[in-house]
């Protein structure tokens, strides 16, 4: 997620928690849990969402190249398959070619 998408989902989280609050506090029957949640399932997706950018930002340049070979049936290329162990991601490039 971008720095603007998360600027904004934490501003749509702060909305919802207000008017659940305003609900849950102006009615007597309360009904304002469900934005108080909605607002809480943002915040936390938008939190994990930095993290998880962050891990795969450390990855960069860990790339393993492993033994598998695999033949592109289209070009007739000999393909080599590398590994990221942090991520678990796979990629296959031609050979001689590295993972950006």
């Amino acid at each position: 997620m971008t720095q603007t998408g998360r600027i904004a989902a934490l501003v749509i989280a702060g909305l919802a928690a207000v008017g659940g609050m305003l609900v849950q506090t102006s009615s007597p029957a309360g009904g304002g849990f469900p934005l108080l949640l909605f607002a809480a399932l943002i915040v936390l997706g938008t939190v994990f969402d930095a993290g998880y950018l962050a891990r795969r930002r450390t990855s960069r340049g860990a790339w393993q190249l492993t033994a598998e070979r695999e033949v592109d049936h289209q070009s007739g290329q000999i393909l080599e398959v590398w590994y990221d162990p942090v991520t678990g991601e796979r990629r296959y490039l031609p050979s001689g070619e590295r993972p950006d």
